[in-house]
């Protein structure tokens, strides 16, 4: 069932509700698991992002974190000067929040809303949000990243060349596993006409 909600994520539906089939699956819960089978070569990184994102499945986000760790010290191998530990957690934590959340984190003064209520109790538009989303920013991502790691914004700005490569490889890792399991669903589809 997990594995439907992620595909139906991405409109690609496990079940075809049309009356005239009575609810018979277009996709087994066998077919689905082996159809992400079939794609996760193509691009673990990404079907680790799918399942943080669309799942929030705690594991795939401890194993991302590692992931995302080993593509930060190989970005940093040629880095000029030190860093601490926490720096890199300060890393990860921020790229795959940005990369998971790419419409922007929910409002914490509107809690998604998009509305507040004045003093009278009237109904307001949120100051600090578009439509109870925080759009990721310099900003943001300064202060996303300053809640690990706490430095001036002087010193994120070197952390930040970084901090956009690894959101980058994650995103396009993701749209690598997207499109994989997109082409796998044409496939089977064209399959199952023959």
């Amino acid at each position: 069932m997990r594995v439907e909600t992620l595909l139906n994520k991405f409109s690609i539906k496990g079940i075809n509700y049309n009356l005239n089939s009575g609810g018979k699956g277009l996709l087994s819960a066998e077919e689905q698991l082996a159809l992400v089978g079939l794609c996760w070569h193509e691009s673990p990184v990404g079907w680790l992002v799918l399942f943080v994102e669309g799942l929030r499945d705690t594991k795939a986000l401890k194993q991302l974190h590692i992931e995302t760790r080993k593509e930060a010290l190989r970005l940093m191998k040629n880095w000029r000067g030190v860093y601490p530990e926490k720096a890199l957690i300060a890393l990860c934590a921020a790229a795959i929040a940005e990369a998971t959340q790419q419409n922007g984190q929910v409002c914490p003064e509107c809690n998604g809303s998009g509305k507040v209520l004045s003093k009278c109790n009237h109904q307001r538009k949120c100051q600090c949000c578009k439509n109870g989303r925080i759009e990721w920013t310099e900003e943001t991502r300064f202060s996303y990243f300053a809640q690990v790691l706490p430095v001036t914004y002087n010193r994120f700005k070197r952390y930040s060349i970084v901090l956009n490569q690894l959101i980058f490889w994650i995103v396009n890792n993701r749209k690598i596993a997207v499109c994989a399991m997109e082409l796998q669903i044409k496939k089977e589809g064209c399959d199952l006409i023959v």
